[in-house]
């Protein structure tokens, strides 16, 4: 690039996951959501559902025996930390990762450990290039079977709620990638297979060009 060249390099997007907890009749289910502070740099004032930065203790934690990702990982404390739910079953971590972060600590406190097996990878999305705010989000369904706590705005959202998947779906307040995830957990959930086929593959909603790109990949590739 000409040094006199004012365009800016692209950021680098930061791995993210997110949550999507699903619960109710399978035609009719609601989604847990938790709106953005309006003074959020990132999506102000939207809808979204937990999830965030993956940090050191998910790392941490996936390199272990755990038998799960770092954006599995991720999902499970960043929910804990924004909402006051955990994914969690019983069982014990190593004493050396119950003390890398409040959350494993917490359920490990009650015999609990996060259950990477309660969530299945169903999307992924990519920041367009251009945004100067980036992340490569993994997206994750599950319902509520190994949901421990109720939904509360205790983080960084101020708001988290309970939303008919319709109402979400038809709403100004989510953004279209909220709700091309969400349809993707509408499907699955509604056919019955979102938590049993490890061997489907994922769609990754991102950009070329300035135009939006729809692609596939494996769910084993998404999670390297």
């Amino acid at each position: 690039m000409d040094a006199t060249d004012p365009t800016p390099m692209p950021v680098t997007p930061t791995e993210a996951a997110s949550l999507i907890i699903l619960r109710g009749p399978v035609d009719a289910p609601d989604v847990l959501l938790g709106r953005r502070r309006d003074t959020a740099r990132f999506m102000p004032g939207y809808f979204v559902y937990p999830g965030g930065a993956v940090d050191a203790p998910d790392i941490a934690l996936a390199d272990s025996d755990w038998p799960g990702s770092r954006f599995h990982a991720a999902a499970i404390r960043e929910t804990w930390e924004e909402a006051g739910v955990s994914l969690a079953r019983p069982g014990t971590l190593d004493a050396d990762l119950v003390t890398l972060d409040p959350c494993f600590s917490a359920l490990n406190a009650m015999g609990l450990r996060p259950a990477a097996e309660a969530l299945q990878y169903i999307a992924r999305a990519i920041t367009p290039a251009t945004s100067p705010i980036r992340f490569d989000t993994r997206f994750f369904l599950t319902g509520t079977d190994d949901m421990h706590g109720t939904a509360t705005a205790i983080g960084e959202l101020p708001e988290v709620v309970w939303m008919p998947v319709v109402t979400a779906l038809s709403s100004t307040k989510l953004s279209g990638v909220t709700k091309f995830v969400l349809g993707e957990a509408l499907s699955l959930w509604q056919r019955g297979e979102g938590l049993i086929e490890p061997s489907r593959p994922v769609r990754v909603y991102t950009y070329e060009h300035g135009a939006r790109l729809i692609r596939r990949e494996s769910q084993s590739d998404g999670l390297a």
